[in-house]
């Protein structure tokens, strides 16, 4: 696909599978977001339009994609320790690392565990930039019900809904949920337990009296050089949050997709990748 290579690596006896592409100097790692995501669901149109220049690996994180599953819990600090593992398997030194939701969260927890894996940081519409969910009681309770458990199932057998969550949620223009995609999505939440991997990262991150991890609190301890880029219209993660963690981070400078919900590269790769390439040519 585009140039697009699959590699299989393993980290701590996980299988993780990693889509390559391109020879650069620089190496870009992009992590997908949550849900039934995958790498390619997320990043394969914004692939080819950085690999011209850079290494681009976008893995699947484990429970997702053609990556392994595990039986014990999907937390913060696991995935941050395979994606550490991904980096370091590659041999890429210290990377670009970019990622949605989820994989921004992941970004930001790695840039304060392990920032000599990272040159620039590049958190998109990211979990982490709010101190509190909205609703945040309710929100937990729902995590931990059975609703939450069989949702995927329930849904995925109605296109429908599935398109009309993807129009509500992830994309403002409502043209680029074609029924292909609602076709792919469809598939991933037919896949045997899909839905498991974000309920545990949930159970295990939200709690009824706040967050697991406070990343929202020690955004100012983030030296590396960042760029925001965020959805204008995100619900999942509103704007708010990013445009007061864009100057809480010391480094930092925010794009903001006017028009975007929570899946902004995917709705418009090409101002995506035209918004990173110019920040990078910049900075490194």
């Amino acid at each position: 696909m585009n140039g697009i290579e699959k590699h299989h690596i393993r980290v701590n006896g996980v299988g993780i599978a990693c889509h390559c592409a391109g020879n650069g100097g620089d190496t870009i790692v992009l992590l997908h977001g949550a849900g039934v995501d995958s790498a390619l669901l997320s990043w394969a149109e914004v692939i080819p339009l950085l690999s011209g220049r850079y290494r681009v690996i976008a893995p699947d994180l484990p429970g997702y994609g053609a990556s392994d599953r595990i039986t014990g819990e999907y937390t913060l600090p696991f995935y941050t320790e395979m994606v550490r593992g991904v980096i370091e398997a590659f041999g890429a030194g210290s990377v670009v690392l970019a990622g949605l939701s989820l994989g921004g969260g992941i970004c930001l927890n790695m840039a304060l565990t392990c920032p000599e894996l990272i040159k620039v940081l590049v958190p998109v519409d990211a979990w982490g930039l709010f101190d509190r969910l909205p609703w945040h009681r309710l929100t937990s309770w729902f995590t931990r019900s059975k609703l939450n458990e069989n949702i995927y199932a329930w849904t995925n057998k109605y296109p429908a809904v599935i398109r009309l969550s993807l129009r509500y949620s992830l994309f403002g223009d409502t043209a680029k949920v074609t029924d292909e995609l609602v076709a792919e999505i469809q598939e991933a939440m037919r896949e045997p337990g899909a839905g498991r991997p974000f309920v545990s990262f949930q159970r295990s991150e939200i709690t009824p009296t706040g967050l697991t991890t406070d990343l929202w609190g020690r955004l100012e301890e983030i030296k590396l050089p960042t760029l925001l880029i965020h959805g204008a219209r995100d619900k999942a993660v509103p704007l708010k949050g990013a445009l007061l963690a864009s100057k809480r981070i010391p480094d930092c400078e925010i794009q903001v997709m006017d028009g975007c919900k929570h899946w902004p590269q995917k709705e418009r790769p090409e101002e995506f990748a035209a918004a990173l390439q110019g920040y990078l040519a910049r900075k490194l």
